[in-house]
């Protein structure tokens, strides 16, 4: 995507991190999108259009590091009380469907996630901590 500066100097939009992928209407598709939430809302838009329609999304292979994500249980999943904001790391290149488990263990489905902004909603505890103890290490950390 390209772009000009207020001095004519043309720009070049970053590539967008997240990549959507599937099958729509016997078709292969893919996008790229910016959000978790704008990789879902492209799936949704597909499976709209074709009931048997499937795709994936992930962290594009050639992103140069793994990508935390925060999120919630969206409203309405579980009670106020239990919906706290767990820590999700993900890898570039793997693949993501279905669901997804935070630092903690907690494992919630990709439609029933609300993706927060950094410092939103109550952390939740245990996804500090162990982040916390692998902050030095990532590499290692095999979770």
């Amino acid at each position: 995507m390209f772009g000009a500066t207020a001095s004519g100097a043309l720009t070049v939009a970053p590539p967008a991190p997240f990549m959507v992928v599937g099958r729509v209407n016997g078709h292969e598709e893919a996008a790229g999108v910016a959000t978790p939430e704008d990789a879902l809302a492209h799936m949704l838009d597909w499976l709209r259009a074709d009931e048997n329609a499937s795709a994936v999304w992930y962290l594009r292979e050639d992103w140069p590091s793994p990508v935390t994500l925060i999120g919630r249980p969206a409203p309405g999943v579980v009670g106020e009380t239990r919906r706290c904001a767990h820590l999700f790391r993900v890898r570039p290149g793997a693949v993501l469907y279905g669901s997804i488990t935070a630092r903690c263990g907690t494992e919630l489905l990709l439609t029933e996630i609300e993706w927060l902004r950094l410092g939103a909603g109550m952390p939740c505890e245990c996804c500090l901590v162990i982040g916390a103890r692998h902050s030095r290490s990532w590499e290692g950390w095999t979770r």
